[in-house]
């Protein structure tokens, strides 16, 4: 052989030998995120709560006999006279007290994580039925960005269930004395339904009925002094009030329906929920809110943003998180994800964190990992009924 073509060729088999091998490129991801649907939740609107009671409050059935119960403002202004809750079971209507075994009024106790919860519970047998009312503070919406929801309001549930062993017909309705501040004779507002209305003596039920009712204590809607709030709708726990009836002090007494009526320097209003069927150990829980401002719905506590982090590239860690503003009593999230990804870090269902005086949002946080490339459906569930969804698209660039 050429004695310079072997060392061209033992050169040649030296820089095969010491070469490094070439790694093949690592393929390259696009990633793209979107919102399942459009949803908006900001949690400064939403508001962490103001906890100081800024409203007042009582009911002793243990003394009264019956579901006795009073509202008045953090000053001891008065925000109505009497509450007059009925019932009509079976055919019988049974206004409060008459008949019936009462059991001694309770503190509320604490909720998860010790949040601590103002108010009673009262309960009353008759019969087969079991009703319990309760009273508790309950936040108002918060009035603008920013803005902590004040506890200015009053939560009234009812919660009927029978414990006998044949089927019953149960109604509730509530006979409220209004007044507000010094008029016996206040009048309402509906701004949501009857704009730039006062109104006095009618029904409001089926479209007409507001999803709150405001109590003026002057029949001036530019000038209305302290202004009061029926707030109706509650969120899906308890079923919404079906009428109001807009009528004069009186008028309620001694009969189940009620005519409306000008009020005439005394005003008066009723509150119903229709008579339903109630089957061998069913529950009915019925509620509305009274007080200074508008309450929103129980849903709207324990709102949560959804966040995504990290990186979403096969084999890498990504974040998932839910900012929980304002946490309910007892809320869970709920993490799911498709097949293609896979948890790493936190339980599937975890407990919110209930809030300390330092902190205005809990966070719930998890770990996951891309399997494959693909398109990931991944979505956070609280139990407040709201489901929050991203959609992760991963992939494999050419």
């Amino acid at each position: 052989m050429n004695s310079k073509l072997f060392g061209v060729a033992v050169t040649f088999v030296l820089i095969a030998l010491v070469a490094p091998a070439q790694e093949p490129a690592k393929p390259k991801f696009s990633v793209k995120i979107v919102d399942d649907k459009e949803v908006i939740v900001n949690l400064e609107d939403s508001g962490a709560v103001d906890p100081t009671k800024r409203i007042n409050f009582a009911g002793n059935a243990f003394q009264q006999g019956n579901f006795y119960l009073n509202i008045s403002t953090i000053d001891n202004r008065m925000l109505h006279l009497s509450h007059f809750p009925s019932f009509m079971i079976d055919g019988r209507f049974l206004q409060d007290g008459q008949g019936g075994r009462f059991e001694a009024a309770k503190a509320l106790p604490d909720g998860p994580g010790g949040k601590k919860r103002f108010g009673t519970t009262t309960t009353c047998v008759i019969d087969d039925i079991r009703i319990t009312q309760v009273l508790e503070l309950h936040p108002s919406k918060a009035k603008g960005p920013g803005k902590k929801r004040l506890s200015n309001n009053v939560l009234v549930s009812y919660s009927l269930e029978n414990k006998g062993a044949r089927v019953h017909n149960v109604g509730v309705r509530t006979y409220m004395d209004t007044y507000v501040i010094d008029n016996d004779g206040c009048l309402y507002a509906a701004p949501v339904t009857h704009p730039g209305r006062v109104l006095d003596g009618m029904v409001l039920e089926g479209k007409v009925l507001p999803p709150y009712l405001q109590m003026l204590q002057r029949p001036d809607l530019k000038n209305p002094g302290y202004v009061a709030h029926l707030t109706l709708n509650v969120g899906s726990r308890y079923e919404k009030a079906t009428k109001l009836v807009l009528t004069r002090h009186g008028a309620g007494f001694g009969g189940w329906d009620m005519p409306a009526m000008i009020a005439g320097g005394d005003s008066a209003i009723g509150i119903f929920w229709p008579v339903k069927e109630l089957k061998v150990g069913d529950k009915r829980d019925v509620a509305y809110v009274y007080g200074e401002g508008i309450a929103i719905t129980a849903e709207s506590e324990g709102r949560y943003q959804m966040s995504l982090g990290g990186s979403f590239e096969p084999g890498k860690v990504c974040t998932i998180s839910a900012v929980i503003a304002d946490p309910a009593l007892g809320q869970t999230m709920t993490l799911e994800l498709p097949k293609g990804m896979q948890r790493v870090e936190g339980r599937e269902v975890q407990p919110v964190t209930a809030l300390s005086e330092d902190n205005e949002y809990s966070t719930v946080l998890w770990k996951a990992r891309v399997v494959e490339p693909g398109q990931h459906t991944i979505r956070i569930r609280s139990s407040t009924g709201v489901t929050q969804t991203k959609i992760v698209t991963v992939t494999a660039e050419k």
